[in-house]
């Protein structure tokens, strides 16, 4: 029942918590992640998450967006247990995985790209990494194009196109060469300071004439750029929605130029948006679409989607081991699915509109929250000082106080100062409601001054 959620049994993070955080810390590298919140999961179910300790949380992560269709889903379950019972490696560029073909066809026959044919990776970050490589050999041009607030992975190439936080590229140059970033069209934040929200045509134009008389005039030429990469909605940099006509003219000019659009959909993609990719939202048909995450809701599977005589590579060019094993294909096949058959971006759509909707209503009983934006179950508040500028030790104790309380919200954004709300695409609007309590509840403490730490978060 929904009432049960969420349960503290002991003040987070419990004795057992403790010990493996501690455990982990000697023996694990640092660089594998930033830790949100002291969070041990032992077992989940739906939207919810139970640590070591016995601790019941409301789930607004979702693992970073990647747990689609939540936690133990039966059908899920069932399908990766049965394939590990028949065999639980075959290796798809060697030989062939009909599983794996299966789920190819599922993705080629929904994504907005002509004519696509399918790579598969292991994570978002390798997905971009292909990305470069397929953009590369296709057009024989060296320069890319990514955007300022852009996180792609974690990877050589991947690192290399992010532009989210400098701490990401810091101690590892030289990195891949021939990359370019231009502002990203953020209508309540941007460099041009102009209200995109008012005049989402003015902040199109701006950047239009930037990249032109700017980017293409000086700094690099067209000719010679095989793509620009985007991520339709920014997402760790704080759920950054852009004008709705603005990929298509962005799309004009590079097709103009011959430059390829790349989407990001690695968060973006398999429902999340309430479409099956976010381009949809923008009426355009990229060359190539990345994806990743909730595409086996979480188990590691990832790849691009690209125009069919685009993705004529070199064979084993694109070659990865354990890709599209049969146990994660099974797990993508469940997924895809679980997502059609029970409506789940039908629930992301109704679910992310009664979200908002109550944020919106919170924005106007607190001015700390400045903007609340997004689509679907991908949704950011972001919190501000009352001059404007971005808080983010508010934002960090809000989100540690809804911890306390039960509730899993993260921090992000450029700036840090963006709670982001990503809960698996299962989640009811009941427990929504009850989230969004305990996020108004954490609001109120932390304005008070009643919270004495902060989540931390990218820096």
């Amino acid at each position: 029942m929904t009432s049960d959620y969420p349960k503290i049994i002991v003040e987070p993070p419990g004795p057992k918590a403790r010990e493996l955080i501690e455990r982990e810390r000697r023996v694990v590298s640092p660089g594998l992640g930033v830790k949100l919140f002291p969070l041990v999961p032992e077992r989940g179910h739906g939207a919810i998450i139970e640590d070591v300790d016995g601790n019941a949380f409301i789930d607004f992560l979702a693992g970073a967006a990647a747990a689609s269709t939540g936690y133990a889903h039966p059908r899920l379950v069932k399908e990766v247990q049965d394939q590990v019972e028949r065999i639980q490696h075959s290796m798809m560029g060697y030989t062939y995985s009909e599983r794996a073909i299966e789920v190819a066809e599922m993705l080629a026959g929904k994504a907005p790209v002509d004519s696509p044919k399918v790579l598969f990776g292991l994570s978002g970050s390798d997905a971009l990494d292909l990305t470069m490589k397929v953009v590369r050999f296709a057009t024989r041009r060296p320069w890319v194009i990514a955007f300022i607030g852009a996180y792609h992975g974690q990877t050589y190439g991947a690192t290399s196109i992010a532009a989210f936080q400098s701490s990401q590229k810091r101690g590892f140059s030289p990195l891949v060469p021939n990359v370019v970033w231009v502002p990203y069209p953020n209508p309540y934040r941007n460099i041009w300071m102009v209200n995109g929200y008012e005049e989402p045509d003015e902040l199109i134009n701006h950047f239009l004439d930037y990249l032109e008389s700017y980017i293409f005039a000086h700094v690099l030429p067209p000719d010679e750029t095989a793509v620009l990469i985007a991520e339709p909605i920014q997402g760790d940099a704080g759920i950054v929605v852009p004008p709705e006509n603005f990929f298509i003219e962005l799309k004009g000019l590079l097709d103009e130029h011959g430059i390829l659009l790349a989407m990001d959909e690695v968060q973006t993609g398999i429902g999340r948006t309430g479409r099956w990719f976010a381009s949809e939202w923008f009426g355009i048909k990229p060359d190539l679409l990345a994806f990743g995450k909730g595409v086996a809701s979480g188990m590691g599977l990832s790849g691009v989607i690209g125009r069919g005589e685009l993705m004529e590579m070199t064979g084993g060019s694109a070659l990865l081991t354990p890709a599209a094993n049969p146990v994660i294909s099974a797990a993508a096949h469940a997924t895809l699915g679980i997502i059609e058959e029970e409506n789940l971006i039908q629930n992301a759509l109704r679910v992310g509109e009664f979200i908002q909707k109550r944020l919106r209503e919170m924005q106007e009983d607190y001015e700390v929250i400045g903007d609340v934006r997004g689509k679907g179950l991908m949704i950011g508040a972001e919190i501000v000082k009352p001059d404007g500028r971005p808080d983010p030790e508010l934002t960090g104790r809000i989100c540690w106080r809804a911890f306390e309380l039960g509730l899993i919200l993260p921090s992000y954004g450029m700036f840090g100062n963006v709670i982001r709300i990503t809960p698996p695409l299962v989640i009811t609007e009941e427990l929504a409601e009850r989230g969004l309590e305990i996020m108004e509840t954490a609001l109120k403490d932390a304005i008070a001054g009643r919270v004495t730490h902060r989540v931390v978060t990218w820096h």
